[in-house]
Protein backbone atom coordinates (compact mmCIF):
# COMPACT_ATOMS: atom_id res chain seq x y z
CA UNK A 1 0.00 0.00 0.00
CA UNK A 2 2.85 2.45 0.77
CA UNK A 3 4.47 1.54 -2.50
CA UNK A 4 1.35 2.48 -4.42
CA UNK A 5 1.08 5.85 -2.66
CA UNK A 6 4.61 6.80 -3.57
CA UNK A 7 4.17 5.54 -7.11
CA UNK A 8 1.07 7.63 -7.62
CA UNK A 9 2.64 10.84 -6.17
CA UNK A 10 5.72 10.91 -8.42
CA UNK A 11 5.33 13.05 -11.50
CA UNK A 12 6.86 12.20 -14.82
CA UNK A 13 8.22 14.96 -17.10
CA UNK A 14 5.82 15.78 -19.90
CA UNK A 15 6.85 15.79 -23.53
CA UNK A 16 10.43 14.55 -22.99
CA UNK A 17 11.92 17.69 -24.72
CA UNK A 18 14.30 20.44 -23.56
CA UNK A 19 13.04 23.22 -21.40
CA UNK A 20 14.19 26.84 -21.86
CA UNK A 21 16.67 26.81 -18.94
CA UNK A 22 18.54 23.78 -20.25
CA UNK A 23 18.77 25.31 -23.72
CA UNK A 24 20.00 28.66 -22.29
CA UNK A 25 22.61 26.82 -20.22
CA UNK A 26 24.02 25.06 -23.29
CA UNK A 27 24.07 28.32 -25.30
CA UNK A 28 25.92 30.21 -22.54
CA UNK A 29 28.38 27.33 -22.11
CA UNK A 30 29.03 27.28 -25.88
CA UNK A 31 29.62 31.07 -25.95
CA UNK A 32 32.01 30.81 -23.01
CA UNK A 33 34.09 28.15 -24.76
CA UNK A 34 34.05 30.14 -28.03
CA UNK A 35 35.27 33.31 -26.26
CA UNK A 36 38.04 31.43 -24.46
CA UNK A 37 39.40 29.96 -27.68
CA UNK A 38 39.15 33.34 -29.41
CA UNK A 39 41.13 35.05 -26.63
CA UNK A 40 43.82 32.35 -26.75
CA UNK A 41 44.13 32.78 -30.52
CA UNK A 42 44.56 36.56 -30.19
CA UNK A 43 47.23 36.18 -27.49
CA UNK A 44 49.07 33.56 -29.56
CA UNK A 45 49.13 35.77 -32.68
CA UNK A 46 50.36 38.76 -30.66
CA UNK A 47 53.17 36.67 -29.16
CA UNK A 48 54.16 35.38 -32.62
CA UNK A 49 54.22 38.93 -34.01
CA UNK A 50 56.38 40.12 -31.12
CA UNK A 51 58.80 37.21 -31.56
CA UNK A 52 59.00 37.80 -35.31
CA UNK A 53 59.72 41.52 -34.91
CA UNK A 54 62.33 40.78 -32.24
CA UNK A 55 64.06 38.29 -34.56
CA UNK A 56 64.15 40.91 -37.31
CA UNK A 57 65.61 43.57 -35.00
CA UNK A 58 68.25 41.27 -33.50
CA UNK A 59 71.63 41.70 -35.15
CA UNK A 60 75.22 41.96 -33.91
CA UNK A 61 75.69 44.94 -31.60
CA UNK A 62 72.14 44.91 -30.17
CA UNK A 63 71.79 45.10 -26.38
CA UNK A 64 69.49 42.31 -25.11
CA UNK A 65 68.23 40.72 -21.90
CA UNK A 66 67.57 36.99 -21.53
CA UNK A 67 64.68 35.40 -19.66
CA UNK A 68 66.95 34.66 -16.72
CA UNK A 69 68.10 38.28 -16.37
CA UNK A 70 71.43 38.10 -18.20
CA UNK A 71 72.33 41.31 -20.06
CA UNK A 72 74.65 41.27 -23.04
CA UNK A 73 75.43 42.40 -26.55
CA UNK A 74 74.63 40.16 -29.50
CA UNK A 75 77.87 38.95 -31.08
CA UNK A 76 76.31 36.63 -33.68
CA UNK A 77 72.95 35.08 -34.56
CA UNK A 78 72.50 31.61 -36.08
CA UNK A 79 68.85 31.43 -37.13
CA UNK A 80 69.18 27.91 -38.60
CA UNK A 81 70.16 26.42 -35.22
CA UNK A 82 68.27 29.04 -33.12
CA UNK A 83 71.42 30.14 -31.28
CA UNK A 84 72.61 33.56 -30.20
CA UNK A 85 76.12 34.31 -28.99
CA UNK A 86 76.04 37.07 -26.36
CA UNK A 87 79.05 39.04 -25.23
CA UNK A 88 78.50 39.53 -21.51
CA UNK A 89 81.70 41.46 -20.89
CA UNK A 90 84.77 42.04 -23.06
CA UNK A 91 86.10 38.60 -23.95
CA UNK A 92 83.32 36.74 -22.09
CA UNK A 93 80.63 35.16 -24.30
CA UNK A 94 77.67 32.86 -23.75
CA UNK A 95 75.63 30.90 -26.29
CA UNK A 96 71.90 30.81 -25.58
CA UNK A 97 68.81 29.65 -27.43
CA UNK A 98 67.14 32.29 -29.57
CA UNK A 99 63.92 32.02 -27.55
CA UNK A 100 65.82 32.69 -24.32
CA UNK A 101 66.25 36.31 -25.42
CA UNK A 102 63.20 38.02 -23.96
CA UNK A 103 63.80 41.71 -24.52
CA UNK A 104 65.79 44.08 -26.71
CA UNK A 105 67.15 46.98 -24.69
CA UNK A 106 66.62 50.28 -26.47
CA UNK A 107 69.36 52.87 -25.98
CA UNK A 108 68.04 55.74 -23.92
CA UNK A 109 68.96 59.35 -24.30
CA UNK A 110 71.67 60.40 -21.91
CA UNK A 111 70.27 62.43 -19.04
CA UNK A 112 72.14 65.68 -18.64
CA UNK A 113 72.30 66.55 -14.95
CA UNK A 114 71.12 69.99 -14.04
CA UNK A 115 73.49 72.41 -12.43
CA UNK A 116 73.46 71.94 -8.68
CA UNK A 117 73.06 75.09 -6.61
CA UNK A 118 75.10 74.98 -3.43
CA UNK A 119 74.05 77.49 -0.76
CA UNK A 120 76.77 79.47 0.99
CA UNK A 121 75.46 78.71 4.49
CA UNK A 122 74.09 75.70 6.39
CA UNK A 123 70.44 76.73 5.99
CA UNK A 124 69.86 74.05 3.36
CA UNK A 125 70.65 71.36 5.91
CA UNK A 126 67.79 72.31 8.23
CA UNK A 127 65.05 72.23 5.61
CA UNK A 128 63.60 75.48 6.93
CA UNK A 129 62.58 78.26 4.66
CA UNK A 130 64.43 80.74 6.82
CA UNK A 131 67.92 81.40 5.48
CA UNK A 132 69.35 82.53 8.74
CA UNK A 133 68.36 83.03 12.35
CA UNK A 134 69.53 86.63 12.05
CA UNK A 135 67.47 89.32 10.46
CA UNK A 136 69.07 92.12 8.55
CA UNK A 137 67.51 94.86 10.66
CA UNK A 138 68.63 93.57 14.09
CA UNK A 139 71.93 93.34 15.86
CA UNK A 140 73.49 90.18 17.26
CA UNK A 141 72.31 90.96 20.81
CA UNK A 142 68.74 91.54 19.64
CA UNK A 143 68.80 88.28 17.68
CA UNK A 144 70.03 86.31 20.72
CA UNK A 145 67.34 87.84 22.89
CA UNK A 146 64.62 87.04 20.31
CA UNK A 147 65.84 83.45 19.87
CA UNK A 148 65.92 82.86 23.64
CA UNK A 149 62.34 84.16 23.95
CA UNK A 150 61.22 81.85 21.11
CA UNK A 151 62.93 78.87 22.75
CA UNK A 152 61.33 79.64 26.12
CA UNK A 153 57.95 79.97 24.44
CA UNK A 154 58.41 76.53 22.78
CA UNK A 155 59.43 74.87 26.05
CA UNK A 156 56.33 76.02 27.94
Amino acid sequence: MFVNVFANNTTQPQGGGFDFMTLALFVIFGLLIFMMFRKQKKVRTQMEEKAQSMKERMHPGTQVMTQFGLFGTVASVDRDENKVVLELSPGNTATVHLQAVSEIIEPQDAVVPQETVVPNDASALTGDDQRSAFREDESADEALKRLNEEQNKDNK
